[in-house]
């Protein structure tokens, strides 16, 4: 029988935090020596990197050699990184990283130059993204905000020939973080905080779902999300919506038991979790992206929190089927679509540090992207 999206439905749903490995020393990246590369033996070529060399320090931007594949990897020469909210937090606050220097991103996307052994999928010249790793493996060559990046196969999705890359580069870690947050009901869903990238790839995988979802977003993006899938949306900075919520949940005939805040700062996760207490009853289910603020606790509702990590950790098979059938299908057939709305930020791979404040400063309903040149 072919897997489909709700043959791993009742794995989406699995409590726990994220988790802190004990990482290993990686070195001074400025002192990587030249060994086997990518496109030939001992090659003199050298990529521009991102770096990071010590906590809430700014990006250094080196040149280090074009890495190898190893087995079940492959290489790939980016031609555009997505930038995410969880790369400044990672810089500020150290989150996954106990050693430096570290090259952060996970949206990476471009062509294969060289693929390692065991990789049977992919071939040289593919346009493919992927979710880099560093977050959860901390190797920097896995990092995405260098030239090439070291991808897993497992977590690699070809991308078709009308998608550029920029469009392409939106989809891995927002993708990855939802997948795992779903999970099979029979009830209305509330996504709060829709218009985020990782908000509308929660819409998506949703609407494709069968969930009839309920989502807040301030209002200029209401068009935006119905289009995608939305049944209805609230202004969050409405002080009733929670209520109206409530209130639309029971005249729709869908009450909510599966929240989630992709936010998860300020009160989202209260009134996230008002919904669910008043529309779902007992036993409601939400997810966050971030840790369970203290003094928030609602006792009738489970929480867990999400992370894209876990597709490379304790749901690597699920994190497998996503990338390599899920999402290169829906892609194909354009069951899903890049989305939110793309914004470019000049400068390449040295424009990151600029992205990474223009993203803590704030921004709503768009996505930062560089092309790498």
């Amino acid at each position: 029988m072919q897997t489909t999206l709700h043959h791993y439905q009742k794995q989406l749903w699995d409590g726990g935090w994220w988790l802190h490995p004990s990482i290993s020393n990686i070195g001074n990246a400025e002192a990587v020596t030249d060994g086997p590369g990518c496109m030939r033996e001992k090659t003199k070529v050298r990529a521009g990197t991102g770096i990071q060399t010590n906590l809430k320090l700014d990006l250094k931007f080196i040149d280090r050699p074009i890495p190898k594949p190893g087995p079940n990897e492959l290489v790939v020469r980016n031609h555009a990184v997505a930038a995410n909210p969880i790369d400044w937090k990672i810089q500020d606050y150290g989150y996954e990283v106990d050693t430096y220097p570290t090259v952060l991103g996970s949206d990476s996307c471009g062509v294969v130059v060289a693929i390692g052994e065991g990789v049977t999928k992919f071939k040289v010249g593919d346009r493919v993204t992927g979710f880099a790793g560093v977050i959860y493996n901390n190797d920097i060559n896995h990092g995405a905000w260098q030239t090439y990046t070291v991808l897993r196969d497992i977590a690699t999705t070809q991308i078709p020939d009308n998608m550029s890359f920029e469009e392409g580069s939106v989809f891995p870690m927002a993708m990855a973080t939802s997948v795992i947050a779903l999970h099979s009901q029979e009830s209305g869903l509330l996504i709060w905080g829709a218009s985020s990238s990782v908000g509308i790839s929660a819409l998506q995988l949703a609407r494709n779902l069968g969930f009839k979802v309920f989502a807040t977003a301030s209002p200029t993006h209401y068009q935006t999300l119905k289009s995608l899938g939305a049944f209805e949306v609230f202004d969050y900075h409405d002080s009733s919506v929670v209520d109206k919520i409530v209130a639309a949940a029971k005249s729709a005939g869908a009450p909510i038991s599966l929240g989630f805040d992709t936010i998860t700062e300020g009160t989202t996760v209260k009134q996230a979790a008002d919904v669910l207490a008043a529309s779902g009853g007992k036993g409601g289910k939400l997810v966050l992206v971030l840790e369970w603020p203290e003094g928030e606790k609602v006792d009738s509702i489970e929480v867990s929190q999400t992370g894209a990590t876990r597709t490379g950790r304790d749901q690597v098979e699920l994190g497998k089927w996503f990338f390599n059938e899920y999402l290169e299908k829906s892609l194909a057939n354009g069951s899903i679509v890049s989305a939110p709305k793309i914004e470019v930020v000049a400068g390449g791979i040295k424009a990151a540090q600029g992205v990474f404040d223009k993203l803590k400063a704030g921004v709503s309903g768009k996505k930062l992207v560089v092309t790498v040149d």
